[in-house]
């Protein structure tokens, strides 16, 4: 089962992550959205796509246009909407009836409906992963949402010349 998440129509339906919005920033509310989807993914093994509207604006900088979070595939929209880009990923699947599309934006529920695919709202969703992640005693942690992100390329590079420095003097 695939759930294709509509990533700021989600953080904006949520009080929690709006919140985090309000409090740090977008970005935070990101990783808030996406460290949560990964406890679930954990517990269900179900696979997430997550599109987010990071169309070219000033001073703007989503990072690449398709990453990986955690085992969660992360889209940022480039030339189109977040929207145009869920519906065409709707329309190019295979099996529409293996997709749970998780939105509240009319135009997507249309293109899901039509396709064939299932579909929830960002509220109904969220209360289905917060009572499984409560039920498994997996739902809230102290360590900080970024902590599990791949390091860029740099840091990569640093701590191997420091570990084999240190290897090699011994």
């Amino acid at each position: 089962m695939l759930n294709l998440i509509d990533g700021y129509n989600f953080i904006f339906k949520i009080p929690r992550l709006e919140g985090a919005v309000e409090r740090s920033s977008l970005e935070k509310a990101r990783e808030e959205l996406l460290s949560l989807l990964a406890r679930y993914k954990l517990i269900t093994h179900q696979d997430f796509t997550v599109v987010f509207d990071g169309r070219e604006q000033k001073g703007y900088q989503p990072g690449p246009a398709e990453q990986l979070f955690q085992g969660i595939k992360v889209m940022f929209s480039k030339a189109t909407t977040a929207d145009e880009d869920i519906i065409s990923l709707i329309q190019v699947f295979p099996n529409p009836g293996e997709i749970t599309v998780v939105t509240s934006d009319n135009s997507i529920l249309r293109a899901a409906s039509r396709s064939g695919c299932h579909t929830s709202p960002p509220d109904e969703f969220y209360k289905k992963i917060t009572h499984t992640l409560k039920k498994e005693k997996f739902g809230s942690t102290k360590e900080p949402t970024g902590k599990y992100q791949e390091l860029p390329e740099h840091e990569v590079k640093y701590w191997l010349k420091y570990f084999r420095g240190r290897l090699e003097g011994e």
